[in-house]
């Protein structure tokens, strides 16, 4: 676990500084497509927050985080390597980065949209 997160905050540091330069990093050959990568970052988003809920039932304890990150691996067939270099090619890009994330948030919001009450809550004092 401690080792996926530490690549991938190495990946996104290493992508902080190279912005700072106008220097991209060289485009991979097996880099996801921008519509499954946003897919997976959404994925990803929600697995974090998931992971930092609140769990009553304890089932989660039994699930560590790189399990989870590994689930959207798997769920989108790709391994961890091209998923690591296609986040630092696209980090390496930060105008186009950033408007993935926030198309990341975008999506991130519309759904927790469907799952907020439409109406306030009736109290029995009414």
């Amino acid at each position: 676990m401690k080792q996926f997160i530490g690549i991938l905050l190495f990946a996104v540091m290493i992508s902080g500084f190279t912005s700072c330069h106008n220097t991209t990093i060289e485009k991979p050959n097996q880099l996801i497509k921008k519509d499954k990568f946003i897919k997976m970052m959404v994925d990803i988003y929600l697995i974090q927050g998931m992971n930092t809920g609140a769990d009553p039932t304890g089932a989660l304890k039994k699930i560590t985080q790189t399990d989870l990150y590994y689930s959207v691996l798997k769920k989108y067939s790709v391994a961890d390597t091209v998923f690591i270099r296609s986040l630092m090619y696209y980090s390496s890009l930060p105008k186009d980065y950033e408007k993935m994330h926030v198309e990341i948030m975008n999506i991130l919001n519309e759904s927790e949209e469907q799952f907020k009450p439409k109406d306030k809550l009736k109290t029995g004092t009414e």
